[in-house]
C-alpha cells in the first residue's frame, strides 16, 4: 500500500471515530457534557472517570452513564439531567455496593446467578465486609478480568494479618486463577494453531466444547468455590493435552505415509 493510500485510510478511520463520538454526544447528554475539556476544572474526578470510560468494555458495548447511575441523558440542563442521580454511599443508589449485583446483573446475569450462591453475597446482604462487583472488576477498567486486581482483593480479606480471622486462602486463590488463565490462553492458542495446521479428526468439535465449558467455569468462579474451579480447570487442561497428543500422532503417521 502506498503512503498516500495509507494516510487516506487513516484519515477516514479517524473521521469515522470522530463522527461516532459526535453522534453519541448528540444522543446522550452525559457524554456531551463530560467529554468537554473545561469540565476538568469543574470536577476533575468526574472528568477523569469519563476518560477511563473511553475504550472500556462498557463504552465499546454502547452502555452510557445513565444506564447504571440513572438520570436523564436527554435533558437540556445539568440540573434536570441529574434528577434521580444518587451518590454511591446512598443505599437507594443503583451503584451502592449492596445494589451492584442487581444493577450489573441486568447485563451480566450469568455471573450474578453464580454470585448470589456465594458466601460473599450472603455477607454483602448482611452488611458485613464482603466484595461486591466493582471490588474485583472496576467498572471503567479496560481489562475487567485483570488478575492482579482480583488477587489483591482476595488478599485484602484473606491475606496474613486480616482483622476478622478469615481463612488464609489468598495464595490458593492465586494458584487457581493462574491455572484458569493458563487454560484460557491455551484454548486460544489451540484454535490458532489448528486453524493454520488443519483440524485433525473431531478435534474442532472437542475444542469448541472445551471453550464453552471454560466459559461456564469463568461464570461459576463467582461462587468462589476454589476447589471446584481448580478441579474443572485441570480437567480442561488434561483434555487439551490429549487432543495435542492425538494430533501429534496423526501428523507423525501422515509423515510416515507420505
Amino acid at each position: 500500500m502506498s503512503r498516500n493510500r495509507f494516510t487516506s485510510g487513516f484519515i477516514l478511520i479517524s473521521l469515522f471515530v470522530a463522527l461516532s463520538v459526535s453522534a453519541r454526544s448528540a444522543e446522550n447528554g452525559c457524554i456531551g457534557c463530560h467529554q468537554q475539556s473545561d469540565f476538568y476544572a469543574q470536577s476533575p474526578k468526574l472528568h477523569e472517570y469519563y476518560q477511563q470510560y473511553l475504550g472500556s468494555p462498557h463504552e465499546q458495548a454502547g452502555v452510557t452513564c445513565d444506564a447504571c447511575h440513572g438520570g436523564n441523558a436527554r435533558a437540556n440542563s445539568a440540573q434536570k439531567a441529574h434528577v434521580g442521580v444518587l451518590p454511591m454511599s446512598d443505599k437507594n443508589s443503583a451503584v451502592h455496593y449492596q445494589k451492584q449485583p442487581e444493577t450489573c446483573g441486568q447485563c451480566h446475569g450469568d455471573k450474578r446467578r453464580q454470585f448470589v450462591k456465594s458466601k460473599h453475597y450472603a455477607a454483602l446482604m448482611d452488611q458485613r465486609a464482603a466484595p461486591t462487583c466493582t471490588t474485583c472488576h472496576p467498572a471503567m477498567s479496560r481489562r475487567p478480568e485483570l488478575r492482579n486486581i482480583v488477587l489483591n482483593a482476595c488478599r485484602n480479606c484473606h491475606g496474613e494479618g486480616n482483622s476478622e480471622n478469615l481463612p488464609l486462602i489468598a495464595d490458593q486463590a492465586e494458584g487457581v486463577f493462574s491455572q484458569l488463565n493458563i487454560a484460557g490462553g491455551l484454548l486460544g492458542w489451540t484454535r490458532i494453531h489448528f486453524e493454520s495446521h488443519d483440524w485433525p479428526a473431531d478435534s474442532k468439535e472437542r475444542v469448541r466444547a472445551l471453550e464453552m465449558r471454560y466459559q461456564i467455569i469463568v461464570d461459576k468462579v463467582h461462587q468462589f468455590n476454589l476447589q471446584a474451579t481448580d478441579s474443572e480447570t485441570s480437567e480442561i487442561l488434561g483434555q487439551l493435552r490429549e487432543i495435542f497428543k492425538e494430533a501429534q500422532r496423526t501428523h507423525e503417521q501422515q509423515a510416515e505415509d507420505s
